[in-house]
């Protein structure tokens, strides 16, 4: 009879590998009159064969994952710009109210305060990525960083009570794109640097597509129900940077003037493409 595992084993096989293997291991388990047969030198040629194809269909599977390790940059200080076709940036009564009052003296990064997750990945310095099966970290020059959690869990239960500058980010393969959900941001940071806020409620959804080997393909949709009536959706082209290229860090404090020069009440937010206005 055949037992349990013998059941599973040619069953997989069955799915994974050559059809022909798991066929041959079912009918000599199914027919193996005894416990010696089974344990003959065909069925122990059989199973390690079974063993083989299922280590290789395994191997095959992971290296379907591209790696995105690597120092990468794609410069993008006003994401309406970047705007898939079709897309709008739309604002809810109170995000036009904040949009309106947006000045770029009072801007968090002449602050000295993190950039956010978004920000972060968009300003003129480059960022590395370290990847690995179960985490994905990305480090900036700004001295701060992401860690993007693979391993299958979800988002702390208490992830909006106590919010991180660059938020809580899970991820997940899709085919051979990665995607990161991403949520419980402080507020204090900006989407862009011309000017696009956002709230505690803010949920970040991003694609990441290898396109070659040096150039990554980034959507990100912003959902911020409290700033923007609908999600919109941005993309960026990030480049590889040289090899002999090291990330440097680029410490706020060391060289940071700008809030000090700075008059407030002169320059606005510097959007190309203006958001959509509540009528």
């Amino acid at each position: 009879m055949l037992n349990p595992v013998q059941r599973a084993v040619g069953a997989n096989l069955l799915k994974l590998a050559n059809p022909n293997w798991g066929v041959l291991l079912l009918s000599r388990a199914i027919f193996a009159p005894s416990e010696r047969e089974y344990n003959s030198p065909l069925m122990r040629t059989t199973c390690a064969a079974v063993a083989l194809a299922l280590g290789v269909a395994a191997a095959a599977h992971a290296q379907s994952r591209p790696d995105l390790t690597g120092l990468w940059i794609s410069p993008t200080a006003d994401i309406s710009l970047a705007l898939l076709p079709g897309e709008e940036v739309s604002l809810t009564p109170y995000g036009a109210e904040r949009y309106r009052k947006v000045d770029m003296a009072n801007s968090p990064a002449y602050k000295c305060l993190p950039y956010g997750p978004t920000r972060g990945l968009q300003s003129t310095n480059p960022f590395q990525i370290i990847q690995t099966a179960d985490l994905i970290a990305i480090i900036t020059e700004h001295i701060d960083y992401r860690m993007i959690y693979m391993d299958g869990r979800g988002h702390p239960a208490d992830i909006l009570d106590y919010p991180e500058w660059m938020g809580h980010s899970i991820g997940r393969w899709d085919g051979a794109t990665l995607v990161v959900d991403t949520i419980g941001m402080r507020d204090e940071t900006w989407l862009d640097t011309a000017g696009f806020e956002h709230s505690a409620k803010l949920r970040i959804t991003e694609r990441f597509q290898k396109t070659g080997p040096d150039t990554v393909r980034q959507t990100t949709t912003i959902d911020d129900p409290v700033f923007y009536t609908k999600p919109f959706t941005y993309g960026r082209n990030l480049r590889r940077m040289p090899k002999d290229t090291r990330l440097m860090p680029a410490r706020c404090a060391d060289n940071e003037r700008s809030l000090g020069d700075a008059v407030p009440g002169v320059q606005g937010p510097e959007h190309k493409k203006p958001p959509t206005f509540p009528k």
